[in-house]
């Protein structure tokens, strides 16, 4: 029998303090069965000036009891104090204490259920080459300092765990949440099962029905393409360059870096296409990558090829198999086995989050919320003291500088809370906060383990790379397949990776092991050869035959030998990369990557959580997270879905908006927006937010000179225009299109450069809501002879330049985004105020918040005004707001009407006074020339 010993007050070192009380125990399964010896231990934080009084008692070591299905264990815990998460005092001295993996710990007391097993506890015989001495403990000790903020030399070995796959423990029917799973797996399989449906039929209907020349003009398909294969590989895939020629331009279209590309020489449904990753492009090239087991009808790539944008079903299987992690015990997989080895977590310690609005059955309301940053006094103290109103400031409190009250609130709540939400309506300065809570956390406290940051764009992501850099914290960027911006790739993963001391000698080996697959196949040509010549009767060759198979046999046992060896070197490799970085940096969807199983992640951030489905927030919080904060705006863009039926069945509901509107997790909203004039945040604010989210009028954010932005009696040039004209839209392959609309905005785009020199094409961007519409916007600024001549006629060629920086995309193109500039070109124009696809209250929103300094929105005011939607409930309320706005735009004074004289000044009076023609007459006719 073992007692747990007791210590003594710190009041009085002479006095026992009550609290603690003698436990007698049987003795636990060591290998010896004698007694231990384990000293008292002080808190982490006791001597601390600013940890709280609770913390600053005697701390203990104890033991554990963990019940299980068909046994229960019991174990010494050495590895952390009682007082460090529940402090050992007289008020809670019979207190039960429950550990992150369900070890039942008490300090001064047993519980009746553990006194009825201790009472009939017959402690097994130990094997002796079964038992670890060593005390089971957690794997994250948030005491610890960061290894990112180690000095060490760059050639230093680290000493890592292997990584092993996790054992298959899942959820038993017996098991709390265990219904609640499997219906939550149905429900969003059945979900994802549909979309891929839909996204199959799209490509299908669009590959099947539409001419080579509709797919080539809509920029689905490049034809005529020639094919050449570079020396290098990327991420050891076999790299291709497609050009149309030496010099020649390929015509615009929709490839961009990540997407999957179907080569093929006539068509894709008729021949076996490949499959191949853009990894980059260029106004001359594109460079596809390729699995080394897609094979071509010509191994040097001859002849003519046809690109086609493809689909993969890649990202449904990352959500699927994030769903059914669910079902996994992370508890058991964390728990430390031997000390050269660890289980890789699948799954999260926050289960009972995610599913506790799911299903109330299963859920235990009295959840502790506090995360794993409570374990560190230093840090758990400034968190709860900034979440107040009025923060209690001690001294040595970090200098957190240009945030506003309740981004600090925000910042604290995210570190306090294991789950928490962060609700940010543009401008708000999200992206800001996330950057100033990680450098708190890692440059100021030096918390250890990596922090996941993911978002669901590239762009965001490389957005935050760059304000990590600035703020002076290490992150990590992780991506495949191009997707990072050039001037970030010193911080890539692949970077990191390259200037390694160990590459060299992994490329030695991956050359060694190509060097012998060389071997095994022409060895493997030749005893082929010879063994047809043994089957013909040849026995004499027999001998040769068995020695050539001996040596094909030794190769490829060196082969694996080589693998091995690389595979450790690759290992010990990455391991160093993740571990001396501060934050791992990717996309919801790239977090499945195998590259981040060499770590785990039990703090992650989620930003743009509104725009990921709820599945696919899942992925990134599947290793082994304990501590998550979800930042983003439903207010703003949801979900992309193809599917009506996954829609109609809320697929197109974030995780961030199912958590906000039950109200369980703790959330705070920013109040503040610093991106916008106030005139341009003013009516947004109100619509969405309810708010006033206020907002200075700082020089930077002065209006443009335009003649559409005239002054008002104070002299002042307001930041919002309507330009309303009478041009009717047309239908365009089941999409809308507006051609006397398309040439005010590049009127617009003209004037705008011409009266503010400071303005360059990157400045300005071009919103609508329809792709027709945003194919004649391209064609008119990119490829339209005689706009580019009217261009360098107004402008001047060097001006004129600009032009081709412009940015024109669809609103979904610019979430997350913003520009000094934006002209928002509505299209709908018709009598009955029908308003379609532009009936979305989200796109509305995130339309209106893009620009900094001018808004010039584009259209039909009476159309809009009436705003009609005949579709589902959701877009009768974005049809509402639009009729909103529209009268918000009519009361101030903000709509000007341009028609006859008017509107032949704003399209052709730059164009005249370039030329010197003579005035223009007012005749009610807009001209048709250019």
């Amino acid at each position: 029998m073992y007692s747990l010993g007791s210590t003594s007050s710190p009041d009085d070192d002479s006095v026992p303090d009550p609290a603690i009380q003698s436990i007698s125990l049987p003795a636990p399964p060591t290998p010896s069965n004698r007694r231990l010896n384990l000293p008292s231990l002080p808190c982490a934080f006791a001597s601390s000036s600013i940890a709280p009084s609770s913390a600053q008692r005697p701390c203990i070591p104890y033991w554990v009891v963990r019940h299980v299905p068909g046994k229960t264990e019991e174990r010494p815990w050495g590895g952390r104090p009682v007082g460090e998460r529940a402090p050992v005092r007289a008020d809670d001295a019979l207190r039960e204490f429950w550990d992150d993996r369900g070890w039942v710990v008490r300090a001064g007391g047993v519980s009746r259920q553990t006194e009825d097993f201790l009472a009939n506890y017959d402690p097994p015989t130990p094997d002796p080459l079964e038992v670890d001495p060593v005390p089971i403990r957690p794997r994250f000790d948030w005491r610890l300092r960061a290894i990112s903020r180690e000095k060490a030399k760059p050639d230093k070995k680290r000493k890592h765990k292997r990584r092993i796959a996790p054992q298959q423990t899942v959820l038993q029917e017996h098991e709390p949440y265990y219904h609640t799973v499997h219906r939550y797996s149905e429900h969003f399989n059945g979900l994802l099962d549909a979309e891929i449906a839909a996204e199959e039929a799209v490509l299908h209907q669009r590959l099947s029905t539409w001419s080579t020349e509709r797919l080539s003009e809509e920029g689905y398909c490049l034809t005529d393409m020639t094919a050449f294969w570079l020396e290098e590989k990327h991420l050891g895939r076999r790299t291709a360059t497609f050009t149309r020629g030496p010099g020649v331009q390929l015509p615009e279209n929709r490839f961009e870096s990540g997407t999957q590309v179907l080569v093929s020489r006539i068509d894709p449904l008729t021949d076996e296409p490949a499959k191949g990753s853009l990894i980059s492009r260029t106004p001359l090239q594109l460079k596809v990558s390729f699995p080394d087991q897609v094979e071509f009808d010509s191994p040097e790539l001859e002849g003519a090829w046809r690109l086609d944008l493809g689909h993969s079903s890649l990202v449904h299987n990352r959500m699927r198999e994030a769903i059914n992690h669910l079902h996994r015990d992370v508890r058991s997989q964390e728990a430390v086995m031997a000390t050269d080895r660890e289980e890789t977590l699948n799954g999260t310690h926050l289960r009972d989050v995610i599913l506790r609005g799911k299903d109330q059955g299963d859920m235990n309301e009295n959840v502790e919320t506090s995360g794993v940053f409570r374990d560190n006094q230093l840090i758990y103290s400034w968190a709860k003291r900034y979440m107040r109103p009025n923060p209690v400031v001690v001294e040595g409190d970090p200098v957190i500088d240009g945030l506003n009250a309740t981004q600090v609130r925000a910042m604290a709540q995210m570190i306090a809370e294991r789950f928490s939400l962060v609700q940010g309506p543009p401008g708000t300065g999200k992206t800001k906060t996330i950057i100033e809570t990680i450098k708190l956390l890692k440059v100021h406290f030096e918390t250890p383990q990596p922090i996941l940051v993911c978002t669901y764009t590239n762009v965001a992501v490389d957005n935050l790379v760059e304000g990590f850099v600035a703020a002076g914290v290490n992150p990590i960027r992780v991506a495949f397949g191009g997707k990072t911006r050039a001037s970030l790739e010193p911080y890539t993963y692949e970077y990191k990776m390259q200037n390694h001391p160990l590459y060299s000698q992994a490329e030695k080996v991956s050359e060694t092991i190509k060097e012998l697959e060389g071997e095994v196949k022409d060895t493997s040509i030749r005893a082929k050869e010879v063994a047809k010549k043994v089957n013909d009767g040849r026995t004499n060759l027999a001998q040769r035959l068995d020695g050539m198979l001996t040596a094909i046999a030794k190769r490829e046992d060196r082969i694996q030998a080589k693998r091995a060896q690389w595979y450790a070197l690759t290992q010990q490799m990455t391991k160093d990369v993740l571990g001396e970085a501060d934050v791992i940096c990717t996309t919801c969807l790239t977090a499945a990557s195998r590259v981040l199983e060499a770590t785990d992640f039990p703090v992650v951030f989620l930003d743009e959580a509104s725009m990921s489905t709820e599945p696919a927030s899942l992925v990134p919080l599947m290793k082994g997270s304990r501590h998550v904060a979800l930042i983003g705006d439903h207010k703003q863009l949801p979900p992309v879905i193809v599917s009506q039926i996954a829609k109609s069945n809320q697929l197109d509901r974030s995780l961030f908006e199912r958590l906000i509107v039950e109200g369980i997790v703790p959330s705070i909203m920013l109040d503040i927006q610093y991106r916008m004039h106030p005139a341009i945040s003013a009516f947004p604010s109100l619509e969405f937010y309810g708010t006033n989210s206020g907002g200075n009028i700082l020089s930077r954010l002065a209006p443009p000179n335009s003649q559409h932005l005239t002054k008002d009696g104070n002299g002042d040039r307001p930041s919002v225009v309507f330009l309303d004209h009478a041009g009717e839209e047309s239908s365009k392959d089941r999409s809308r299109v507006n051609w006397n609309e398309a040439h005010i905005v590049a009127s617009v785009v003209e004037d705008l450069l011409l009266t503010n020199p400071e303005l360059t094409g990157d400045d300005i961007g071009i919103i609508a809501p329809y792709a027709a519409q945003i194919s004649l916007l391209t064609r008119l600024f990119n490829v339209n002879a005689r706009y580019k001549q009217r261009f360098e006629i107004v402008l001047g060629e060097h001006r004129a330049m600009q032009i081709k920086d412009i940015e024109i995309k669809t609103v979904d193109g610019f979430e997350g985004r913003e520009k000094e500039i934006i002209i928002f070109s509505t299209v709908r124009n018709n009598a009955g105020g029908h308003i379609g696809f532009l009936a979305d209250r989200g796109r509305l929103n995130v339309g209106l918040t893009r620009a900094k300094r001018g808004l010039f929105i584009v259209g039909s005011i009476s159309t809009l005004r009436k705003g009609r939607s005949v579709e589902t409930a959701k877009e009768e309320t974005g049809a509402v707001a639009w009729r909103n706005f529209a009268q918000y735009l009519v009361k101030e004074g903000r709509v000007s009407r341009i028609g006859g004289m008017k509107l032949q000044q704003a399209i052709y009076g730059h164009l005249r006074a370039a030329r010197r023609d003579p005035p223009l007459l007012d005749s009610g006719v807009v001209e048709t020339r250019i």
